[in-house]
């Protein structure tokens, strides 16, 4: 068997073919926002990769993630107890299982992305 003719290689170069279509379509929105909200996020934004508040940013963002076009903004709610109080251990606490819940929606969002072929 030829290594072209193998399922996997084919199922792959299949995965490239569509996202390779794909990637000049934007995404809905709407589609979008829902998708982030359902992988556990209390709120999102959306924010083009052109704005000019980004400028100092820009090309650190696009060194990691050249196709960059848009970036997501996820926001997590934190318990107000924690931050209030005197021991910044407590407060430190807190701002790492935010954190860490900020990663796992990333985690979701982009499996389901990679899911639907968008890089």
């Amino acid at each position: 068997m030829k290594l072209a003719e193998h399922p996997t290689v084919k199922r792959i170069r299949q995965r490239e073919t569509t996202v390779a279509k794909g990637d000049d379509q934007p995404l809905d929105a709407d589609w979008l926002r829902q998708l982030v909200l359902d992988a556990g996020a209390e709120d999102v934004g959306f924010v083009q990769i052109e704005r000019s508040e980004l400028d100092d940013q820009r090309d650190d963002i696009l060194q990691a993630l050249p196709r960059t076009k848009t970036l997501i903004s996820i926001i997590v709610r934190m318990n107000r107890e924690p931050l209030r109080t005197p021991a910044r251990s407590v407060a430190n606490l807190e701002f790492h299982h935010a954190g860490d819940e900020v990663n796992e929606i990333g985690r979701k969002l982009v499996r389901a992305l990679e899911d639907r072929g968008v890089r």
